[in-house]
């Protein structure tokens, strides 16, 4: 009898969850040390910061608190220590509005940790412990998953296991999500059927250059990179190209460059983050909207997150933005042109 009462129970838990949640993202979280400093050291060299902050950040962190600053419905699905970074990084998630209810704490891991060293130009150097991270497994992730379907898009990093995101990708794909993946830090070779498994891959030049060997040196370059990612398998690509905009592609259709506003950068650290959690919040609530008018938002969201310091402190929320990034009708004026 019990045992039937546990059973209709669980049950009525998985069918609570349905539905409820627009993006289920899962990957890593650190605490990030941000030192701001005017260039790197030499060896033996000590090199005065001009400022320090700390942080929350991780890949994945960054992508679920950036589309949850914009008002989507988001579950976090990671593994956390159990020490004060770890119950940090929960609490930090709460207060964005984020569901913890599948984040996990093991005490065999510390929570991972990064020091960001940013110098004058906004640009990051890393230092990274994973930590807890290197401990998620797919065995881990499926219950959340099947118990949170329902969700319309997945959002998975690399700041775990490999193994662990195709596999999380692929379950994400037969639950009828849309799935979106950053091959960050680069990496030279993927499983072909990961590639099968993501709707969406959002990368840079050097993350490009790393997949297919072809460096990226331009909007030539760039378009000879995405086509090779469509032909093993992804249907939608973004390639990211710093104060020069995005390219980006549809199989089957044609391939813009979005341009973007030319600003001071004082930290681009997680910018490309705060661009796939955009990117997810959109094809969540917007999925109307053209691809392109999608990343050109995307694109001017994480243009301004790089005017201010700081990871997840330096994203904007909705009513920090334009409210011609949250219209119904494709009126953005960012200029995107067919490439």
């Amino acid at each position: 009898m019990s045992g039937d009462v546990q059973s209709v129970t669980e049950e009525a838990i998985v069918c609570s969850e349905r539905g409820k949640f627009e993006i289920v993202v899962v990957g890593s979280c650190f605490v990030d040390m941000l030192w701001y400093i005017p260039r790197l050291p030499k060896r033996g060299e000590t090199i005065h910061a001009t400022k320090f902050q700390m942080d929350f950040g991780g890949k994945a962190a960054n992508q679920c608190c950036m589309a949850s600053k914009l008002g989507a419905k988001v579950a976090m699905v990671a593994m956390v220590g159990k020490d004060k970074f770890g119950d940090d990084t929960i609490q930090n998630f709460k207060d964005l509005g984020v569901n913890t209810d599948h984040i996990l704490q093991t005490d065999d891991a510390a929570t991972g940790v990064t020091s960001i060293n940013v110098d004058s130009e906004g640009k990051p150097g890393f230092i990274s412990m994973a930590g807890s991270n290197r401990l998620l497994t797919i065995d881990q992730v499926q219950p959340a998953l099947n118990k949170l379907q329902g969700f319309h898009v997945l959002v998975c990093d690399k700041g775990i296991p490999l193994n662990t995101s195709a596999q999380v990708l692929k379950h994400g794909k037969q639950l009828g999500a849309k799935t979106i993946f950053n091959p960050s830090p680069r990496i030279e070779q993927m499983e072909p059927e990961m590639y099968r498994s993501i709707s969406l891959m959002v990368l840079n030049g050097d993350e490009g250059e790393g997949l297919t060997g072809i460096p990226v040196n331009d909007i030539t370059s760039a378009k000879t990179v995405i086509m090779e990612i469509h032909k093993r398998g992804t249907a939608a690509v973004v390639l990211t190209l710093g104060k020069h905009g995005a390219v980006c592609s549809q199989e089957g259709c044609p391939m813009f460059h979005v341009k973007t506003r030319q600003v001071q950068a004082v930290d681009t650290t997680g910018a490309g983050d705060c661009l796939v959690g955009c990117l997810a919040f959109y094809l969540a609530n917007y999925p109307h909207l053209s691809f392109p008018e999608m990343v050109a938002r995307a694109v001017d969201i994480a243009t301004t997150a790089v005017t201010s310091g700081g990871v997840q402190s330096s994203y904007p929320s909705h009513k920090d933005l334009s409210q011609a990034l949250f219209d119904d009708i494709e009126v953005y004026s960012l200029d995107k042109s067919i490439v």
